[in-house]
């Protein structure tokens, strides 16, 4: 009965998918590119609402009103698409929160990044970028996330087509998915809601930043504004490690310090700051009418200011004779408690953007054309702030990926809204590998670093291995019980975004990255269905730990999490349920390599012959069929495959892909493999 009734939803399913595929054929037409324009207050609106609607599983929204209690700045004139007073803060939350459940222990762990769309209400370029941003994550992620029917099928492939017309490509995808799946990211795109709705600077009068509490001189000059206590609100319940905001006026890359208690000084994170501000001034790029940003001191290449929002995110831990508490009056109070901080909430790289010379371009805004390279026809305002807000949560935190086992590349490494109900990944990235193999050829690629001071290949048999020294949501504590592989050529090199670029330097059809290659040998004595883990680990960016050549204040090692996270394994922070715990070697996704029972040269899917295959990401039920259910299987299938073959002799216009049968009856996972057959199906 349970497969006449599958059999059946099979053949119904079938049907609909016929006729939605004839209808869809008929409706798309995919623009192959969008001209980036501002959005106004309504129409970012609209769009969150929108995103948290299609995407609840990567979108969460609220405002600081609804979560903090805060008031509303404005009158009942403003912002008429909120049904209060005033003009709501939205923040939003970006996250995978099925592989990362909201307090999870993998969720608390998860690195932090924050970005802010306006300050200043007249600054216009920052809010639309942070947008587009966000959009390209979930869109990038909805499609990576293995799709489980026919409906999840299409909508894959005419994400992937739609993506590819703009010149995103299947890795750059991936790396867009791996970003919203690795890390959280908070965004208030229009934080000083009331001034980007009537297009002023201030919000009522008071600019935003100057109302922080570091080195103010009166406590009744800071907090004084509902979108300075957003910010703070949110600050203090998180652990963010890089950060960006955004303003106009100039173009400017800028970075501590900016107040003037230490004009001419740099700041002891100098070292790492110089070298994120250079990558986000290289990724950036320029055009005809502008040069890449350049980079440097807020003191230097903008002016100082007291209250401002950078130097407090970045000291306001550390060094606490400059941070007042609190006393303003207006919005009626708020409480001074509040601006009291904890060691660990403000160690934060929260840097400025200057996007433009002027406070709201009405040219060169750039289209989506190609939007991740910074060598873009199409690159504008808009375009390089998209890339800088998308390479803010490249950088916080380093990554190792396997993408190849003798020459195989594999289908994924980071899929979205994978382990729901546990982190045990045993089988979840795996290869067979002929009996008669006795070496196997890895490649990797490290990103989130800018240099890579050593790489190491290392391999185990699963069964020797501790159950919970490995799983997928968490990093290894360390090589105990593995053997060291034997990387080939290059142990070092520099990531894709550093001033030399990606060395050892990629082949086409290889990864936008470093890439790394090692040989491990099959240990003597293995058998058939023997089952060996291989992790590949990565040490980066020890230099950003060296103090600055130049004169900085105060004389101290550096005080960043992000720095300290890669350079420091005793550093370890914890704040509202949040962590931060500093590491030298980071790993990849453990890959399983499984001895197969069949000699070299088995025959792959393409008809090729081949010593390595992958293994598929979900496996079947291997209890196997009842004669009974067999048979009436089998009874099914004839029906259903009768019934497609009098639909497509009846409807030649459209045929079905063979991929999408395969899917329906094999449970096979979508894959990147069958995506240019199945894509000739969309026109």
């Amino acid at each position: 009965m349970r497969n006449i009734l599958l059999g059946l939803l099979v053949v119904a399913e079938l049907a609909h998918a016929n006729r939605r595929g004839q209808e869809d054929d008929e409706s798309y037409q995919s623009k192959p590119y969008e001209s980036y324009s501002i959005w106004e207050s309504g129409e970012i609106h609209d769009k969150l609402h929108e995103w948290q609607d299609n995407y609840p599983d990567f979108f969460h929204l609220t405002t600081s009103q609804e979560k903090y209690g805060l008031p509303a700045a404005g009158d009942e004139e403003d912002c008429p698409f909120y049904a209060k007073k005033g003009c709501p803060n939205y923040i939003a939350t970006i996250q995978d929160f099925i592989t990362h459940p909201e307090g999870s222990d993998s969720s608390e762990h998860l690195p932090e990044v924050f970005w802010s769309g306006c300050l200043h209400g007249n600054e216009r370029v920052g809010p639309t970028s942070v947008m587009h941003a966000t959009f390209l994550l979930l869109q990038a992620a909805s499609c990576e996330a293995t799709p489980r029917n026919n409906q999840e099928i299409a909508l894959a492939k005419r994400c992937r087509k739609e993506l590819k017309e703009k010149g995103i490509d299947d890795y750059q995808r991936k790396w867009l998915a791996r970003l919203l799946s690795t890390r959280r990211i908070v965004m208030t795109s229009t934080t000083n809601a009331l001034g980007y709705y009537r297009n002023e600077r201030t919000e009522e009068g008071i600019d935003p930043n100057r109302d922080f509490p570091y080195d103010v001189k009166d406590p009744k000059d800071c907090m004084q504004t509902i979108a300075g206590r957003t910010i703070n609100e949110i600050y203090k319940e998180h652990l963010f490690q890089l950060a960006l905001t955004f303003h106009a006026g100039t173009e400017v890359v800028g970075y501590e310090w900016g107040a003037p208690t230490w004009l001419e000084k740099l700041s002891p994170d100098n070292a790492a700051q110089a070298s994120i501000g250079a990558a986000y001034s290289r990724y950036g790029g320029g055009w005809s009418s502008s040069k890449p940003y350049e980079y440097g001191t807020m003191n230097d290449l903008v002016y100082e200011v007291r209250g401002g929002m950078e130097d407090w995110s970045y000291a306001g831990s550390w060094d606490p004779d400059r941070v007042v508490r609190c006393e303003p009056s207006t919005f009626g109070g708020y409480g001074k408690e509040k601006t009291v901080y904890n060691n660990s909430t403000l160690r934060i790289f929260n840097m400025l953007i200057e996007t433009s010379n002027t406070k709201e371009p009405h040219s060169h805004l750039g289209n989506s054309q190609d939007v991740l390279n910074r060598d873009t026809k199409g690159n504008g305002h808009i375009s390089r702030n998209i890339r800088l807000a998308l390479l803010a949560a490249e950088l916080v935190e380093p990554y190792v990926s396997v993408f190849a086992v003798n020459q195989l590349k594999l289908s994924d490494d980071i899929v979205p809204m994978s382990h729901p109900k546990g982190s045990n990944c045993r089988g979840d990235k795996s290869v067979k590998i002929a009996k008669n193999v006795k070496e196997v050829v890895i490649e990797w690629t490290v990103g989130g670093a800018m240099t890579i001071d050593n790489t190491e290949l290392w391999y185990a048999k699963w069964d020797d291995i501790k159950s919970d020294h490995i799983n997928c949501l968490k990093q290894p504590n360390g090589t105990e019980g593995f053997e060291k592989g034997t990387v080939t050529e290059a142990t070092s090199g520099t990531g894709f975004f550093s001033e030399a670029g990606a060395y050892p330097s990629r082949k086409p059809g290889q990864p936008y990255g470093p890439i790394f290659t090692g040989v491990l040998n099959i240990p003597e004595g293995a058998r058939a269905l023997d089952e060996f883990v291989v992790i590949v680990s990565a040490r980066v960016d020890s230099d950003w730990k060296n103090f600055p050549k130049k004169e900085f204040d105060p004389k101290i090692p550096p005080q960043s999490h992000i720095v300290n996270a890669r350079t420091d394994p005793e550093w370890h922070h914890e704040s509202a349920g949040k962590y931060v715990q500093g590491r030298l070697s980071w790993f990849s996704k453990p890959l399983t390599i499984v001895i197969g029972d069949f000699e070299d040269g088995i025959e792959n899917e393409s008809g090729q012959l081949v010593d390595t295959i992958e293994s598929p990401r979900f496996g079947a039920d291997t209890s196997g069929p009842t004669e009974k259910e067999l048979i009436a299987g089998l009874l099914c299938l004839a029906l259903a495959l009768c019934y497609l073959s009098q639909r497509r002799n009846s409807n030649k216009g459209y045929i079905l892909a063979e991929e999408d049968d395969d899917f329906v009856f094999d449970a096979k996972p979508y894959s990147d493999k069958d995506a240019e057959v199945e894509l000739q199906s969309i026109p």
